[in-house]
């Protein structure tokens, strides 16, 4: 980002959360571009600080920093995109828990903590006994976890959406005796165009969440059939730019500016 900043001539400022002082006169002007691309709260809280109006984001709403969407797979629902069937668990009762199971397909099915990253907290099980412990620890932690329809021999796309199009794509197979493919595991490929209908699904959940750039995961099945998993808001695009050979970084501040 700052060597794209700096060869279109355009003062790059990096803004350190954890130390920023929150002065009056640090807050950003009318014309000015802002990215955001930790995901902490502190680092939320700072850029909501420094933002004024006529300040340019990758948000769809002028004050969409003040908007973050914390349950992305029903607004995906709501707007008819195809995501896993997918509950969320706020109980260890054991009769509805079974009930939930069935609603997302069975087992085996994941088990996924909200809040992390690279396929961290993203857990597949496979029997009740399984379920039932896990789902009384994490609740018993103050966790919040979501049950998910496991989607099998699925290829993971990972989609960088630009406005109203996708500017660069790869996709990633499991790695063996992993059922994940997030982060910098598995395969790597991106010698092949993602299809329309993943890029428009791509493009459709990013406007929904309220941005104009993200990084969105969807799985595609062998039959075709895609599964909308998340799209992320800042997102790790450099895995586009080595593999894609995209000025992503540049397209971004081109765009903003």
């Amino acid at each position: 980002m700052e060597g794209a900043c700096q060869a279109r001539g355009i003062e790059f400022l990096v803004v350190d959360a954890r130390s920023f002082d929150y002065a009056t006169e640090r807050k950003l002007r009318a014309g000015d571009l802002m990215y955001r691309p930790a995901v902490s709260q502190v680092a939320m809280r700072v850029e909501q600080f420094l933002w004024n109006r006529g300040v340019v984001t990758f948000h769809t709403r002028p004050d969409g920093i003040f908007f973050v969407p914390h349950t992305p797979p029903l607004r995906f629902e709501c707007a008819g995109l195809p995501i896993p069937r997918t509950v969320y668990c706020a109980t260890t009762n054991r009769k509805r828990i079974e009930q939930y199971v069935e609603q997302v397909g069975g087992f085996p099915l994941i088990v996924k903590m909200l809040g992390y990253a690279n396929g961290i907290g993203v857990m597949r099980v496979d029997s009740l006994p399984a379920l039932f412990s896990l789902l009384d620890y994490e609740l018993n932690q103050g966790a919040n976890p979501l049950l998910a329809q496991y989607i099998a021999d699925a290829t993971q796309w990972r989609l960088i959406v630009l406005g109203e199009r996708v500017i660069a794509s790869y996709r990633k197979s499991p790695i063996a005796n992993d059922f994940r493919a997030q982060g910098v595991r598995g395969e790597t490929h991106s010698e092949i165009p993602p299809s329309v209908a993943i890029q428009k699904v791509a493009v459709a959940a990013t406007h929904v969440l309220g941005y104009e750039f993200a990084g969105v995961d969807i799985l595609e099945q062998a039959d075709g059939q895609i599964f909308l998993l998340e799209a992320n808001f800042p997102c790790y695009y450099v895995h586009a730019q080595e593999f894609g050979g995209v000025d992503v970084a540049g397209m971004m501040v081109d765009y903003l500016a």
